[in-house]
């Protein structure tokens, strides 16, 4: 069956990313109709906004009863509708709607972390004893009840994941074992990793040595507030990072920079870091001639891996106070790719060792940013091939 309109459906009003990264206009230029289902109205009211990105395919829907009618009106039979969402509690009635109309589900499983297992299910149950509650109860139990509800196929699983290494489906939400067992699975790659072929052949632009550091947008980020996550506060964790940045300039006398994050719009306005040198929209490239790549555990991981790059990963007693997962997920990287762990509140002399283990790395590039089937091939081209039926990549 080819694919003859995609829908992407999300909680969130458009954004120039979404639009950039699921490709809307090689679709529409290869004839593909493109919708884009806002359902920001009645899951998250208090969030709209009106500076949407701009796009004439944008359909607002207001309600359960508007999106029915919506479903009810489409050719859903060459129709593919993609969904931007975690499957969670929140979404299990807008996933029993589609069950109901049999859809034609995706989603693009990709940007997954490595995950220490038993350290990741420690720290769970500590925090959930920590934050046990009634309504921590009732979300466990909602969750445990959807996970049967998607094994007995009262809400079916996904018909399609496009999938970014072995281990790519892990975000997929609950019952995302299911869905792998149950879908088509066609590979494709991260969203940086398909940066990096496009970048790699590029000639570099920098003429001095430079350490980077990749930017998360921590006190800031605009899902803190859409999901009432708990974040650090701006002062006293700048005050923490640069003051490492000066010490670490004078161990190894290279400047940092700062590869900000695709949602840093306030950096526009002021610098936090110091008057350092602040960079948009450009850390593939800015990854590629650094002599030393810096994060706390950002998706961006992917440029350094592809590049081959030493990762050192920032962590904190105020960073772990307040984001205590940000820990476990630096000591899972650490452990997947041989990555330096530093602890910037500490004052003591900064060594990090050159060596990087390059077979770690190519472990981790199959198993979170891509596969041997696709690691050549641009996602867009993998993702149109396959709405047209063709069952080849493009050569």
């Amino acid at each position: 069956m080819e694919f003859e309109k995609v829908v992407y459906v999300r909680y969130f009003p458009l954004t120039k990313a979404i639009y950039r990264d699921l490709y809307f206009e090689e679709l529409l230029d290869n004839d593909i109709q493109v919708d884009y289902l806002d359902l920001t109205a009645f899951f998250f009211p208090d969030k709209i906004t009106s500076d949407d990105f701009n796009f004439g395919g944008t359909v607002k829907i207001n309600s359960f009863k508007e999106l029915e009618v919506y479903l009810k009106n489409q050719d859903n039979q060459n129709t593919l509708y993609i969904s931007i969402m975690t499957f969670e509690w929140r979404v299990f009635r807008l996933f029993r709607l589609f069950t109901k109309f049999n859809l034609k589900i995706g989603v693009f499983a990709r940007g997954v972390f490595p995950s220490d297992t038993e350290t990741d299910k420690k720290s769970k149950i500590v925090k959930f004893i920590k934050a046990i509650n009634y309504k921590k109860i009732m979300a466990f139990c909602t969750n445990k009840i959807i996970f049967l509800a998607k094994r007995s196929g009262y809400i079916k699983s996904y018909d399609y994941i496009f999938k970014a290494g072995d281990n790519g489906y892990w975000g997929l939400g609950i019952g995302s074992e299911i869905d792998y067992q149950n879908a088509k699975i066609i590979e494709v790659n991260t969203v940086d990793y398909d940066q990096f072929i496009l970048n790699k052949k590029l000639q570099p632009v920098h003429n001095e040595e430079y350490i980077v550091f990749l930017d998360q947008y921590l006190p800031y980020h605009p899902d803190t507030s859409y999901f009432k996550i708990k974040t650090v506060k701006p002062e006293p964790y700048f005050k923490e990072v640069n003051h490492f940045f000066d010490r670490l300039e004078l161990a190894t006398g290279k400047k940092v920079i700062i590869a900000a994050h695709p949602k840093a719009e306030r950096y526009k306005e002021f610098n936090p870091y110091n008057t350092r040198s602040v960079f948009f929209n450009q850390s593939n490239d800015l990854v590629k001639e650094a002599s030393l790549v810096l994060t706390h555990a950002s998706t961006a991981i992917c440029f350094p891996i592809c590049y081959e790059k030493k990762i050192v990963l920032l962590a904190s007693d105020y960073l772990t106070e307040v984001l205590p997962t940000f820990l476990v997920i630096a000591k899972a990287i650490v452990n997947a790719c041989d990555a330096t762990l530093i602890a910037m509140d500490k004052e003591k002399e900064i060594i990090i060792e050159e060596k990087i283990n390059f077979e770690k790395y190519s472990d981790f590039k199959y198993k979170y940013l891509t596969s041997k089937v696709s690691e050549n091939h641009l996602s867009k081209d993998i993702f149109i091939s396959f709405l047209k039926l063709e069952d080849k990549f493009p050569q």
